[in-house]
């Protein structure tokens, strides 16, 4: 199965968005994903007005629930999502409620695994509980602390992360974190299904091209 890419949308503006979405879209990105601090910034209209734009892909809510799942799944799929994130550190009952949710619409469920202390426990204990894909994430305030020293450090754990949860699990595993050509090349060696990049797209100073040169890197890997 070819690996697949999601442009991750971490920005206030709808219009940049919507724009980058666009152009993102037309480039051959895999999956459209409204982050955090757009649907926090804009409400669910970024979720709604990113699938207008990009009616034919799959679009990510990146809400991150902890609780009400059935709730705010079923507002983010009601409102054009096709994959929704829930934190794993949510409740089993939470978790459940979300796969629920999402398959009563037709949806699917990614758990996000970022500040998580022990990954491949939580992880097997989510393999058989209907979630459609596991993300290892790591997070932007500890990553803006990283020295290259800690940065390869943090690489290699997720890589090696990867690697056990692929040999124990089939849910397909997504990885996200400020990742660059060397550390996915790494990543989806390990056994990554899905790459996750933001502003390595979003910040190029050609967002088409970039996507081009990443779809065809990934094809090569």
């Amino acid at each position: 199965m070819s690996v697949l890419l999601q442009v991750a949308l971490d920005t206030k503006n709808l219009d940049e968005a919507l724009m980058i979405a666009s152009v993102a879209r037309s480039n051959g990105a895999d999956i459209i994903e409204a982050g955090t601090i757009l649907i926090k910034s804009v409400g669910i209209e970024a979720i709604k007005q990113l699938k207008r734009v990009c009616s034919d892909t799959p679009i990510l809510a990146d809400m991150k629930v902890l609780d009400n799942a059935m709730q705010e799944v079923e507002l983010a799929v009601t409102n054009g999502a096709d994959i929704v994130t829930v934190s794993a550190v949510a409740s089993d009952k939470s978790i459940l409620d979300a796969v629920i949710a999402a398959e009563k619409y037709g949806a699917k469920i990614m758990v996000d695994f970022m500040h998580v202390n022990n990954v491949l426990d939580r992880a097997l204990a989510l393999c058989d509980r209907g979630v459609d894909y596991i993300c290892i994430h790591s997070s932007t305030d500890t990553i803006s602390l990283e020295d290259e020293g800690s940065r390869r450090s943090r690489i290699d754990n997720m890589r090696r992360m990867v690697r056990s949860i692929k040999g124990s699990c089939t849910v397909p595993i997504a990885v996200a974190g400020r990742l660059d050509d060397t550390s996915l090349c790494e990543l989806v060696k390990a056994g990554a299904s899905i790459v996750v990049v933001g502003s390595y797209i979003t910040k190029a100073a050609d967002t088409a091209e970039r996507v081009r040169w990443l779809k065809r890197f990934l094809t090569y890997i």
